[in-house]
């Protein structure tokens, strides 16, 4: 990955700023370790490990201030919703084509894990108010089991609130996935394609604050025989 031609990213008095080929200047809300991790990435040497420069590199690569090292590689989008449609243009703003012989593939739902397409070597699905990102080297059953496991902790309904069978009920009819929210997780899945994650962790994007948080997630153990 390389800057646009004419892009800088550079630190003045009052931080890092970004200068487009436009002459437009951004602040970027990074620290001086943060802004390294950055350009280690686009120098290719390192991939960004904390959340902040790794969504910078997301959005610095949506909009076209960076582009990726030249590729014929395909990537297919396994999927169907609001984050899949805007994976799909991203890829081909950054010049990776989606066509069927596809050398990786990324399956994604807006829903509920059990919704995913088999066969996505990065996997991406809405658990709740959050979306998950879970890459390559990573087991989706050591993620969904481990999930299962917190959410019986997490989710015990105190005596008295439990629904009532064929009792009066109201839910929301507007999905938890906004444009908004689209857009951005597929940036955070971008840079997944276009940096895979090294270490053995998931992404995890709240739906309504859009703040990024990274869990590690160890294998479970097989079963005794």
């Amino acid at each position: 990955m390389k800057l646009a031609p004419r892009t800088e990213l550079y630190e003045s008095d009052s931080g890092f700023v970004l200068r487009t080929a436009d002459d437009e200047h951004f602040a970027l809300a990074l620290d001086r370790d943060e802004f390294d991790q950055l350009a280690q990435a686009l120098a290719g040497s390192v991939a960004p490990v904390s959340a902040k420069p790794k969504t910078a590199l997301s959005a610095l690569l949506t909009a076209g201030h960076v582009v990726p090292d030249s590729s014929t590689e395909e990537v297919a989008v396994l999927g169907c919703g609001s984050v899949a449609a805007a994976l799909v243009g991203m890829l081909g703003r950054v010049g990776l084509s989606t066509g069927r012989a596809a050398t990786r593939s990324i399956s994604v739902s807006d829903n509920g894990v059990e919704t995913l397409g088999s066969g996505g070597s990065i996997c991406c699905f809405r658990d709740g108010n959050r979306y998950v990102v879970v890459p390559e080297g990573v087991r989706l059953t050591d993620v969904t089991m481990r999930r299962a496991a917190s959410r019986r902790n997490r989710q015990r309904i105190e005596d008295g609130y439990a629904p009532r069978a064929g009792g009066r009920r109201l839910i929301s009819s507007i999905h938890p996935v906004s444009d908004a929210a689209a857009e951005f997780v597929a940036a955070q899945v971008l840079a997944e394609v276009i940096d895979p994650t090294a270490d053995h962790c998931v992404t995890a994007i709240d739906l309504r604050t859009l703040r990024v948080t990274r869990h590690p997630i160890l294998p479970v153990p097989e079963p005794p025989r």
